[in-house]
């Protein structure tokens, strides 16, 4: 069933005069919105606005015609400074406009809009919702970051918005319905013509969520159920077939090729504007660029007699002539307004001063830089983040205590994102090298690092200072320093960088012969992942036995122990701020009683040789080795006082010496250790989840959510 797929019509970039703002679609009708497993043919649609009869297609069987409002991937609310300039209020007055032509748009919207920007660090997306309403979007599909930060903040924003939101092919595997609450579909008669939408993504961004459990999402393949749901609609009455997609364009280009009943495919995920007929149905595909800055209007002619319908695509850039809209313009004047009042608010508190000084984050290992990589690693789900010391912008020390939003802004001003990297250890090492090789320039290439250590000497050549045999796998899992698994030059390894670094820059070009596993688009952007484990402390701080604690939020809540524990060896040794705390200082017991916080300190993640650390670093591994020597040899004490038989005897066992139970009354205290106390617990296999409360807390508990889910 091929669609008429005419080709794009000029842009419009012409100023316009301001629209009148009208009500309700006056011309539409909506099927009611339900919650229907995949299998059903329909599902939910928005709160109907006012609507008055329509023809249907049985009185009026003449031609028709409707048209189509799309776009996708929206960010940033407020206009940027380089044409297109994009902005939420222009692109509003361009949809009203079309209102005000009398064309009464069908506006679809294909996901990602609750994240990333720096609003949203601050907002979790909660901007979005209002300004999509007032956009007057009719329906939208799931985006991969819509589930930034977490599952009950999604289903919290959705259920505020006027519109359905759909995803078809991604089940609850718990329950067999669309995940997340989504609907399969949508249909509605729009101006004479019975139009229904499938809600489909691609599998591959589905494995690079960090905020939600990927293990409850059952994925299925969305040709197939494409192909199923569009034969319901065309059988239940569908005249028009649109699917609303969020996936890279060749999946988008598979679903034109083999589902041909769809005369429309509306993509996002990509950024780039796409409009053409695909073979061999020559039906359209479109997919309208990002960040408010193009509008796309499909208008579809639908001929009497039942004849396929004919698509004109018309692509509307967003440019700084086009008036903003004032209803529009209030709400994002609002939020950049209340941006401002939350850049002091607390986010998290720290017990050691943070060393953000360019001549630390640029020349040698910094606590910052530690803690700032071992939680963007563990979002990213790699072995190894490498961040270029120049991503660090504050150039400030900062002090011990309440850390506000405006701190880490500071810091971290821009929204960095992620590429995961399929590296060979010997890659690893030649980024090390470019990373040391301009030493002791501040310049920003220098490296911060989890996941791995190493030494290097800066008397050698560029290119030659990492020193051999000096680099070693670490992780999280520990409690002192003590990693001696040498990094193998031909293993690969899943390692995190910015997409800037991804690309070659700052002199990482082994970085561009590198395998992509997750690219820019699906990686976790860098201030989200502190965002999300900012909110994670923040959960476990107020834990308590009504809450089900995420597999990240459980994993930090193992590896941290009470403020007795954090420096085993007092205070007298003078080199605390050195010393490991332990999971790295990223999640520990705040010793005033206040719950959870931070404390990162320097590890000898990055030695200098030549350095004034370098006679500390080299006693540490001294110890550490000592300390494993006597871990290995205890454990095999163990093990064969474990193997050895119990004689078995009839006699009432005499009393143990004094001696057995001075051994044996350690044993009892770690039994009846408190939980936090227990630190060899597995953690989750990747990434971050949502915190929900449990399925079975009762009525008390679903009427109080602002309490147990955070």
């Amino acid at each position: 069933m091929g669609a008429g797929c005419a080709k794009e019509a000029p842009a419009s970039t012409a100023p316009t005069p301001e629209p009148k703002r009208e009500g309700g679609d006056s011309t539409a009708t909506s099927t009611p919105r339900g919650n229907a497993p995949t299998e059903s043919a329909l599902a939910a649609s928005p709160t109907p606005p006012a609507a008055k009869p329509s023809l249907t297609p049985a009185a009026a069987p003449g031609p028709r015609s409707l048209t189509i409002a799309h776009f996708n991937d929206v960010y940033l609310i407020e206009p940027g400074q380089r044409e297109p300039v994009g902005g939420a209020a222009r692109l509003a007055t361009k949809v009203k406009e079309l209102k005000s032509q009398g064309e009464n748009p069908l506006v679809l919207f294909s996901g990602d809009a609750y994240n990333p920007s720096l609003m949203s660090t601050m907002t979790m997306g909660a901007q979005m919702v209002p300004v999509l309403n007032e956009i007057g979007v009719h329906c939208s599909c799931m985006g991969n970051h819509d589930f930034d930060y977490g599952l009950p903040n999604l289903l919290k924003l959705n259920a505020q918005c006027k519109f359905p939101w759909l995803m078809a092919n991604v089940l609850d595997r718990a329950s067999g319905k669309p995940y997340a609450d989504a609907a399969p579909t949508w249909t509605t008669e729009w101006n004479g013509i019975k139009v229904g939408v499938v809600g489909l993504v691609e599998e591959e961004w589905l494995e690079t969520l960090g905020a939600v459990n990927t293990a409850e999402m059952q994925y299925q393949d969305f040709v197939t159920v494409g192909r199923k749901l569009a034969a319901e609609l065309k059988a239940d009455g569908a005249e028009l077939l649109i699917a609303l997609t969020h996936m890279r364009e060749p999946n988008d280009r598979k679903l034109a090729a083999e589902v041909p009943e769809f005369h429309l495919i509306l993509g996002g995920h990509d950024h780039h504007y796409v409009s053409a007929c695909v073979e061999p149905h020559n039906n359209l595909l479109v997919k309208s660029g990002t960040d408010f800055r193009d509008l796309s209007v499909v208008r579809v002619e639908l001929p009497g007699g039942g004849g396929a319908p004919k698509l004109t695509p018309e692509r509307i850039p967003i440019v700084s002539a086009v008036p903003e809209d004032p209803a529009t313009k209030a709400i994002v004047d609002e939020y950049m307004k209340l941006m401002g009042e939350k850049m002091d608010e607390v986010v998290v508190e720290t017990l050691e001063p943070l060393d953000g000084r360019f001549q630390t984050v640029r020349t040698k290992e910094s606590n910052l830089g530690n803690f700032v990589c071992d939680v963007w690693r563990k979002a990213a789900g790699a072995d190894i983040a490498i961040l270029n010391g120049g991503s660090l912008r504050s150039d400030a020390v900062h002090p011990a205590g309440q850390l506000k939003a405006r701190d880490w802004v500071a810091i971290l001003p821009m929204i960095d994102e992620t590429v995961v990297l399929e590296c060979t250890g010997a890659q690893v090492v030649e980024a090390l090298e470019n990373g040391v090789s301009q030493w002791p320039k501040l310049e920003g290439r220098f490296p911060q690092v989890s996941g791995v250590k190493f030494k290097f000497d800066p008397s050698k050549p560029a290119g030659a200072r990492v020193v051999p045999g000096s680099v070693y796998i670490t992780d999280f899992d520990d409690t002192v320093d003590d990693e001696k698994t040498p990094i193998q030059m031909d293993k690969k390894y899943r390692v995190a960088v910015k997409e800037y670094l991804a690309k070659g820059k700052d002199g990482f070009d082994v970085f561009m012969d590198c395998k992509v596993l997750v690219d820019a688009e699906a990686g976790v952007a860098l201030p989200t992942a502190l965002k999300n484990h900012f909110v994670t402390l923040g959960v476990l701080s107020k834990w308590d036995q009504h809450v089900t604690l995420s597999p990240l939020a459980q994993f930090w809540k193992q590896r941290s122990k009470t403020h007795h524990s954090l420096d085993p060896n007092g205070s007298a040794h003078g080199d605390s701020e050195r010393k490991r705390v332990h999971n790295h200082g990223v999640a520990v017991h705040n010793p005033s009683g206040g719950g959870y916080c931070i404390q990162p300190v320097v590890e000898g993640r990055i030695v200098n040789i030549r350095g004034e650390d370098a006679e500390f670093w080299e006693k540490e591994e001294k110890e550490a080795e000592e300390r494993v020597g006597q871990s290995m040899r205890r454990a095999q004490e163990d093990a064969q006082e474990q193997q050895e038989p119990q004689q078995p005897t009839a006699s009432v066992p005499k009393a143990a010496p004094q001696e057995d139970e001075e051994k044996a009354e350690p044993l009892q205290r770690a039994e009846e250790a408190p939980e936090d106390e227990v630190l060899e617990l597995e953690g989750p296999g990747a990434g971050y989840d949502e915190v929900e409360g449990p399925a079975a807390s009762g009525a008390a508990a679903r009427d109080d959510d602002d309490d147990d889910v955070l």
